[in-house]
């Protein structure tokens, strides 16, 4: 067989191979679907574990009232962090998501005061909060695999991830600022550096933008 009838061949078996995928899957996924399925289950996770943190005595709903500020900003982050980081080429709507994160970072610090000191050691409350963002960030990686890397994507993506952290830490931890500061912000921080490492590390299923 000469060249040209290899390639003939190869470009056969490739269309044919094209039309196959085409007829198994004719339309193309919307990314809007992903982006509101993984925000629905980032939020619903938190709101499973919430619920669990309270059965056991580890929530306290009773301070719902009195950070219901930071906590409201928390759950826009967590929903709109999630969208923002898979919609394409939505630059403005990243940059409003980076301030709401900022914005929710500095309510999370400001609303505490001196505050108690528990008998429990405050790494706890890093290790809590970092333990209970490991569902929320490996949805969101599941997430992003089907989209390209890009450097404010996984930062808003993580920082949507350790928003999970951050409402339970504030349901349950009576300590004051230099310790929300540290132990719970810092943890967060953690949970978006590791977000940014590992997506920029798996090899994405696909490149869409």
């Amino acid at each position: 067989m000469t060249g040209d009838g290899v390639s003939s061949s190869a470009l056969a078996r490739a269309r044919a191979a094209a039309l196959e995928e085409l007829r198994r899957k004719p339309r193309a996924a919307s990314w809007r679907r992903d982006a509101i399925g993984t925000a629905l289950a980032v939020v619903g996770s938190t709101a499973v574990m919430l619920g669990v943190g309270t059965l056991l005595s580890i929530v306290e709903v009773h301070r719902l009232s009195e950070r219901l500020g930071p906590l409201l900003l928390l759950i826009a982050l967590q929903g709109v962090g999630v969208y923002a980081a898979i919609a394409p080429g939505s630059k403005l709507l990243r940059r409003v998501v980076a301030v709401l994160a900022v914005v929710a970072a500095i309510a999370i610090v400001a609303n505490r005061g001196v505050g108690a000191s528990p008998a429990t050691p405050p790494i706890a409350c890093s290790a809590s909060h970092v333990a209970v963002d490991l569902i929320p960030l490996g949805l969101i990686l599941l997430a992003l695999r089907r989209f390209s890397w890009t450097l404010d994507r996984s930062l808003l993506a993580g920082a949507a991830a350790a928003a999970s952290g951050a409402i339970a830490g504030e349901l349950s931890c009576a300590r004051g600022w230099q310790h929300t500061l540290i132990h719970h912000v810092g943890a967060g921080l953690l949970i978006v550096i590791a977000c940014v490492v590992i997506s920029r590390w798996r090899k994405p299923a696909s490149f869409a933008p």
